[in-house]
């Protein structure tokens, strides 16, 4: 298991749900993230993050995801957005995003908010 799964799993044992992704795909989930999704593990892998996105957030996440890509560092670290589910056409998170040292990987833990 390499470092990003392990850093998903111990989220996950801790009850939080995650994804890391580079460029706008996500390159892994765990399992809290993908059963709020309502997809499998292996459905998330792969997505673009704008696939998961309600449109009304598109364009913000597009935005901070360029930004963040370039290293500026004037973001928020903790914001929310709309996201759909195949049952559920809106539905509010909120993203807590680190951006890795190593490498071009993002971590984000998802919260859905009450």
């Amino acid at each position: 298991m390499d470092a990003i799964h392990k850093l998903l799993a111990a989220l996950e044992e801790y009850g939080e749900a995650a994804i890391a992704y580079r460029g706008q795909r996500i390159i892994a989930a765990n399992s809290l993230f993908a059963r709020m999704m309502e997809r499998s593990v292996e459905e998330c892998a792969g997505l673009e993050i704008i696939e998961l996105c309600a449109e009304e957030s598109i364009e913000m996440i597009q935005d901070y995801m360029r930004r963040r890509a370039f290293g500026d560092h004037n973001l928020p670290a903790v914001y929310s957005a709309a996201f759909t589910t195949p049952s559920r056409p809106r539905v509010m998170l909120e993203l807590t995003v680190v951006k890795l040292k190593r490498g071009n990987d993002v971590l984000v833990i998802v919260r859905e908010q009450e």
